[in-house]
Order: C-alpha cells, then sequence, then structure tokens
C-alpha cells in the first residue's frame, strides 16, 4: 500500500483512482471483504477471504492491472474504466495473464459507461474460464460491473474515510441516477439506443426547416449549420457539468454551440455569457447558458477550425419522461430554445 500523502502529482485520473481505491481497501478491511464477495455472488461463484488490495502490481511486462484483489483461494484482476467507452474493448490480454498465474486468478471489468466487449471473446473458452460478468438480475444485460452499484455498496457505511471516498465517487460521476425509466442511459446501450430513438420530434421539425440533423452515437443529437455562422449545435446528455456553480442531483442535457473559426464578431457576442431562462412550454425547465471556458483564448487564436463559443444546461430529470410523447415535446422544447436564443445573441 502506497503512502496516499505522497502520491505523485502527475498521476492521471485513472491511476489517482486506483490508488485511492486500494488505500480505502486496505484500511477498511470489511469493505475489502464485501466488495470481494459482491463480484463473486453476482457472477455465481464462491467467495474467499480477502487479504488486501494491490494497485498496479508488479505482475507483468506487457500489461498492468488497475488492481488485483488478492484473496486466500484465489485473486482478482480489476480492468477499471472511467470514462466513456464507445469502441470494443479486448480482455484477451487479461486473460492470458491470469491463465499464467500460479493461483487460481478471475478477470473483472468495471465501468462507468457502456463498453462494447467482442461477443467472440465472450464466448471464448478463456471467458468462461477466467472472466466474472454479472449473472443475477441486476444490470445483467451488460456483461461487465457498474461502479454505480459498488458506489451503493461503499456509501452505506458509516466510517469517515468512506463518507469521504463516497463524495469523490461522486465528483467521479459513480452515483446511481435513480430514474425508473432513464436510470441506465449512460449503462446500458439498449437505453441509449431507446433516448436517441425520441429525438425523432426535433429531427422532423428541423428538417422542416431546411437544417440539416441525425443523430450522432447513442443520445445525441449533431446539428449542422442552422445558421450560416454557427457550423454546429451539438445536443447531448453529459453525467456531469464543468462550471462548479451548476449543481444538479440528475445528469444533465447539454447543448454546445461551435461557431465558424472566422467569424469573430459572432463569437466576441457569446464572450462571458452567463443567463438563464425556462422553456416557454414548460416554467419548471431552467435553462442555464455559460461561455466556453476557454472563450478568451478564442480571441486570440485564428483560422477557420470551430470555436466552442457556449454551452446551454438543464436538470435531465426536467426532460425525460415515461411518456415518449411528452419526452419528445421536452426534447424539441429544448432544442428550438436554445437555437432561438442562439439566433438572438
Amino acid at each position: 500500500m502506497s503512502n496516499i500523502f505522497l502520491l505523485p502529482p502527475n498521476l492521471n485520473k485513472k491511476e489517482r483512482f486506483a490508488a485511492f481505491w486500494e488505500y480505502l481497501l486496505e484500511n477498511i478491511h470489511d469493505l475489502g471483504q464485501e466488495f470481494v464477495d459482491f463480484l463473486m455472488q453476482r457472477s455465481g461463484k464462491h467467495s474467499s477471504n480477502f487479504l488486501k488490495a494491490v494497485s498496479y502490481p508488479s505482475i507483468s511486462d506487457e500489461i498492468q492491472p488497475d488492481l488485483v484483489l488478492e484473496c486466500q483461494d484465489f485473486d482478482i484482476i480489476c480492468d477499471h474504466r472511467l470514462e466513456s467507452e464507445l469502441s470494443k474493448h479486448s480482455l484477451d490480454a487479461y486473460f492470458i495473464l491470469a491463465k499464467f498465474q500460479k493461483k487460481p486468478t478471475y478477470v473483472v471489468l468495471i465501468s462507468n459507461s457502456y463498453c462494447l466487449i467482442d461477443p467472440e471473446i465472450l464466448a471464448s473458452e478463456t471467458a468462461q474460464r477466467y472472466y466474472l460478468k454479472p449473472r443475477d438480475d441486476l444490470n445483467s444485460s451488460m456483461p461487465y460491473f457498474c461502479w454505480q452499484d459498488v458506489y451503493a455498496i461503499v456509501a452505506q457505511r458509516q466510517e469517515r474515510i468512506v463518507h469521504e471516498f463516497t463524495e469523490y465517487m461522486h465528483f467521479m460521476d459513480m452515483q446511481p441516477w435513480q430514474h425508473s425509466t432513464w436510470g441506465q442511459l449512460f449503462l446500458n446501450p439498449d437505453v441509449a439506443r431507446n433516448f436517441s430513438d425520441q429525438w425523432s420530434l426535433a429531427i422532423d421539425y428541423l428538417q422542416g426547416m431546411g437544417i440539416s440533423s441525425k443523430r450522432s452515437g447513442y443520445s445525441a443529437l449533431e446539428i449542422v449549420y442552422p445558421l450560416p455562422w454557427l457550423q454546429l449545435l451539438y445536443i447531448h446528455v453529459s453525467r456531469s457539468i464543468q462550471h462548479n456553480d451548476l449543481q444538479a442531483i440528475s445528469p444533465y442535457l447539454v447543448a454546445t454551440i461551435w461557431i465558424k473559426g472566422d467569424e469573430i464578431n459572432q463569437i466576441r457576442a457569446f464572450h462571458g455569457i452567463s443567463e438563464q431562462f425556462t422553456l416557454p412550454e414548460n416554467d419548471d425547465v431552467l435553462i442555464e447558458i455559460r461561455a466556453s471556458l476557454a472563450d478568451g483564448l478564442w480571441m486570440m487564436k485564428t483560422g477557420n477550425r470551430p470555436k466552442l463559443a457556449a454551452t446551454y444546461y438543464t436538470s435531465l430529470d426536467r426532460i425525460v419522461s415515461s411518456d415518449r410523447e411528452q419526452m419528445q415535446q421536452n426534447l424539441l422544447a429544448f432544442t428550438k430554445a436554445v437555437f432561438n436564443h442562439a439566433k438572438s445573441i
């Protein structure tokens, strides 16, 4: 276990999290045992006594796991995923690593967003032997574990250090979103694709105005050149936002304004903007606008590359609904409101 107070300042987000997680499990041994029991029980396997956690262990020259949970009867190699994973993810290297360990070793993937894993990898003999994945009804449609489920385990404990780590996990966007219909939006590709279908009303409205738009990724809407100077209006969902003064329990619906790089006057018009307004169709939906965090830098840059001038936010809880028609109306209203406001600047 490293001295948590002497961590190098140049650690990246993933490395720092692994070190903090190891420190917590080492100091609260019961939590380490509970974590091992959680992984094994949900995988349909027998658990074992938890011994210790080691972040970035030196067990291979070619690949270094984020964390290894050492237990009496086996070890567990943990691969941490903290950012959005939209590409295929290979676990083959970890399976090979597990195969050549002296003690029986499993591999587990814990993600903060949906991962696309090649079905052939999951069906392989090595995966059947070494890979731990949920086999119960809790998020069982995803062949990996979710940080929000780990968050639930950590958050129920009373120790001060655990309480502070829970706040850290919240900062890392690991808290669950408590919504009966859309709560798995950031974890389950099927739910995300379902959300993407709700843009149909907004797309029809924009097409009626002769404006090109299309679904992007799993849950975003990409509107290209709705105005001669506005190169891209990109609307998407986000777990969190960069502006600390904007706080919400739920995630956000976010719209970003990307202006043509040579449209200096339009870029200047958004400089320093900080406003808020409600949707004409629904006073409960408050939209806040902030200038780009780098808007001062854009004043010094030249070239035709699009510049992020401003961002619009609202609580996603105010937009989503189990009533699909109402939700599509809300998405349309948000799209219209952002477009009209940007056009008026």
